[in-house]
Order: C-alpha cells, then structure tokens, then sequence
C-alpha cells in the first residue's frame, strides 16, 4: 500500500508539470523552393543541361535512379525523419495541394499572407522595402504575456525587416547583414559576425543562408525564444540566376539546417518534446524545361504552388498526405493554435489553421 501511495503522489506531481508545460514553435521558410524537387528530388530534364549547371556534379550528388531516391539524396532528413514522424502536404503527385491565395505570387505578397493569414493585394503588391500595414501571427504573440520579449526572427532577405514590421511590432529581426542583435553576444555570434563581415556580398540585399542558420542555432541555445522564424533564400537567388546545380545544393543546406535546428531543440531539456516545427515556402516558380523555372510570378504558370512540412510536438506521424486543398493563408492561425493565443483577423481571405 505503501508503494502504491508512493507511485499515486508521483503521478499527481508529474501530470501537472506536464499539462502546464508551454508550447514551443519553430517556423521555417524556404524562398521559392518548389515542391517537385521535396517530392520528386532532382528534375532530369535539369540535371542535364551544361547552361545550368555542370551536369556532371549534379548527378553524382543528386541523380538517382527513382524519385523517392532522388529526393532523399537531395533531403535526406526531411525522407528519413520528417516523412515518418510528420506531415507533409503538397505532393500534387499524390493529390494533395496547396497554393498561396494573393495574385501576386511572389516574396513580399507570400510572407504576408502566411505570416498574417491572409492575402492583401491592394497593400502589399510589390517587394519594395515598404513596412507591412498588417500584424503577423509574430507580432501578436509578442503583444501576450506569454510570449513578449520571447519572440525572435532570422532571414537572409533584408525586406523582412519590412515584412515583420520591426518598427511597429518590436520584434528582433536579424535579417540582411547585420550582426547579432544580442545585447551579450556570444563567442560564438561575434564569430560569425566576423565571418560575415569576410565573405563577399554577392546579393546587396540578402546574405548567404549559412549567417542566417548559424545566428538561429546560437540563440536557441544562448536565448531560449518560444516562437523563432527562420528565413532562407539561396534556393530563391540561385534560381533566378538560373544555376540549377547551387539551387539543389541551397536546397541540400536547408534540409541540414532544419536537422540541425531540430537536433539543436532535441538536446535542450528547455525544447525537448515540446516544441513544433513548421516548415514552408513563399510561393512556387515555373516549370518548363527552359528558363521558365528561373521565375515566378502571376505570369509565370504553377509559381502559386506551395508545400509544407510540419513534425514534432504534437503533430502526428502522417507522413505523405495523398488528399486534401490547403492555402498558406492558415499557416499563421496555425502558429497561433499551437501557441494557444487568440489570433482572428478581421480581414477577407483570413484561413483557418490546419488540423493535423
């Protein structure tokens, strides 16, 4: 009886601790990256064509004899952890969609509805460094107790400073060439600060994703944020430069960053079992065998096609969903369900969040 007592007071401790515990949520955007590479892996028509790439490097990293080995060559943690333990939505092959919902298809029109939750056409129509009249879900959170002063964001792309609205929001944003923002930077961010500092700026608006990973990664582990977004846009500037074989290769870091960031998250009791990755894009780009998948744009064919990823806490092991309609327009109701905070915009077009 003694025992049994003992083990009832431990399990009236423990439950508590566990219901209590607050969510954490991980979101990760990857700038026009399209879904037939995450489904499909490297397109063969591409591959080999010398304008876009030495043929011969593509295909040793990347060519494989069937797609599902083709694109766990290119994503190897996203086909060997993502697929099994996560969703995964947007395989158009299996007859699962999704698209953005403004008519602009491209950057600043995508970050806004799936960061606000909805499409703004009239406001938010052109990638000019304009401040977004509209509050995304980050900017809410950051306005809760729960979440204030716990919310921090990372892009490659300078407009996210606009797209965030850090002026008005409060929000970090660490995006184009800055340095850390933290008032104690670590040995760690001054390094990379450094090294930053020592690399070429081949865009004038957006580094090179690595700065951007390994910024996230440091203040995860140095300043705990409960909701972090990350940005990266090498896939997006090496397509349109039409360099097909460093765009598979941008898209290659991403999924070891998201590894990393997952593994990062895992090893910390602060993240561990509790925090939720969500893992999308901007828009799509075209398809044709050409140059027509160096663009998007409401021009440009099947560039409103969109995909994501979501695992970790909370989200049951799906993996490739074979049916279904979603829009990016539910990606931040979706954040907002997971944080527990309310979020309705009172605006046309807002989505519901995604029910995994």
């Amino acid at each position: 009886m003694i025992k049994i007592a003992k083990l009832l007071l431990a399990a009236m401790l423990v439950v508590p601790a566990m219901v209590s515990a607050k969510n954490k949520v991980v979101v990760v955007m990857v700038d026009g990256y399209r879904w037939q590479e995450l489904f499909r892996g490297a397109d063969s028509m591409l591959v080999n064509t010398k304008e876009f790439g030495n043929p011969d490097m593509m295909k040793a990293d990347f060519w494989r004899p069937t797609a599902d080995e083709r694109r766990s060559a290119l994503m190897p943690f996203t086909w060997s952890h993502i697929a099994k333990n996560g969703v995964m939505i947007g395989n158009r092959d299996k007859g699962c969609r999704m698209s953005v919902t403004n008519n602009m298809w491209f950057s600043y029109p995508g970050y806004n509805e799936t960061l606000c939750g909805y499409p703004d056409d009239k406001n938010v129509n052109s990638n000019a460094p304009v401040d977004n009249p509209n509050m995304t879900v980050f900017e809410v959170a950051n306005n809760t107790p729960e979440y204030r002063g716990k919310v921090l964001v990372f892009g490659s792309w300078g407009r996210f400073i606009q797209i965030f609205n850090e002026k008005r929001s409060g929000l970090e944003v660490n995006a184009n060439y800055r340095h850390s923002l933290a008032k104690q930077p670590t040995e760690r961010e001054l390094y990379v600060d450094k090294m930053q500092d020592g690399t070429p700026r081949y865009w004038e608006e957006e580094r090179f994703d690595v700065f951007t990973h390994e910024y996230a990664v440091e203040a995860m582990k140095s300043r705990h944020p409960e909701l972090l977004f990350v940005g990266y846009g090498d896939t997006d500037e090496w397509a349109h430069a039409g360099n097909y074989r460093l765009y598979l290769e941008a898209a290659n870091d991403v999924d070891r960053f998201i590894r990393e960031l997952w593994e990062t998250a895992q090893a910390d009791p602060f993240y561990k079992d509790q925090t939720t990755f969500i893992i999308t894009c901007d828009h799509g780009r075209g398809v044709s065998a050409d140059k027509g998948w160096f663009h998007h744009s409401r021009e440009v064919d099947r560039s409103n096609e969109t995909w994501l990823m979501a695992f970790g806490a909370g989200v049951p092991a799906k993996g490739v969903l074979t049916s279904g309609e979603y829009h990016n327009n539910q990606v931040a109701a979706t954040v907002a369900s997971l944080l527990g905070i309310s979020f309705a915009p009172q605006h046309e077009g807002a989505g519901k969040a995604i029910t995994f």
